[in-house]
């Protein structure tokens, strides 16, 4: 057991199951990479052993719109391989995928946040279109959150509120198809007497 044998046979039994793809060996696969981290810490197979668990909860991540519990979950792992073996070539690739989850997770909290606004829960539209600029700030549909957001305190009389979040859009995503509805709104804004511009 304590051969380097034994570390070896370890890593195999996880790649096996890793290999396998299906969900049940992805679960088997990640549990016996863990075991491996915590029975050899100081290995050189350690980030790639943690890599391994993140891309077994990476690979059956469901689309954005369904559970994201999977996505989330990945996330966490990649952000370990960075922080606890930073120096490592597995520290290099875990970026690209961090900010995949990121994207992922940013699109399925506008889609909830979307149907929010659409549905007129407007208090429940903005804690959710807020939670997305505060936890993925590089998400690449930010017009679409500060339209949804700025409209829905506009739509919540408090157009004061909306103001940056519509001017934000204006200048950051000129091109979007957001921009002209936000102008449109900024003018209605500015031409309304205060406290009436609902």
């Amino acid at each position: 057991p304590k051969s380097s044998y034994a570390q070896r046979a370890k890593l195999a039994m996880a790649d096996s199951y890793f290999e396998k793809g299906d969900e049940g060996s992805m679960i088997l696969a990640a549990s016996e990479y863990r075991e491996f981290i915590q029975l050899y810490p100081f290995s050189p197979s350690a980030p790639y052993a943690q890599y391994q668990i993140a891309l077994s909860y990476f690979k059956k991540a469901l689309k954005p719109g369904r559970d994201q519990t999977k996505t989330s979950q990945a996330l966490l792992e990649f952000r370990k391989v960075v922080a606890n073996f930073p120096t490592s070539e597995e520290a290099g690739k875990a970026p690209a995928l961090i900010a995949e989850c990121e994207e992922r997770l940013a699109a399925h909290a506008l889609s909830i946040g979307e149907l929010y606004y659409k549905s007129k829960a407007i208090k429940a539209a903005i804690s959710r279109l807020t939670d997305i600029l505060t936890e993925y700030p590089s998400f690449s549909r930010m017009d679409l959150v500060y339209y949804y957001l700025a409209d829905s305190y506009y739509l919540s009389n408090k157009p004061e509120e909306a103001v940056p979040f519509f001017t934000k859009l204006v200048t950051d995503f000129p091109k979007s198809e957001m921009a002209e509805k936000a102008q449109g709104r900024l003018e209605l804004i500015a031409k309304a007497p205060k406290k009436t511009a609902a």
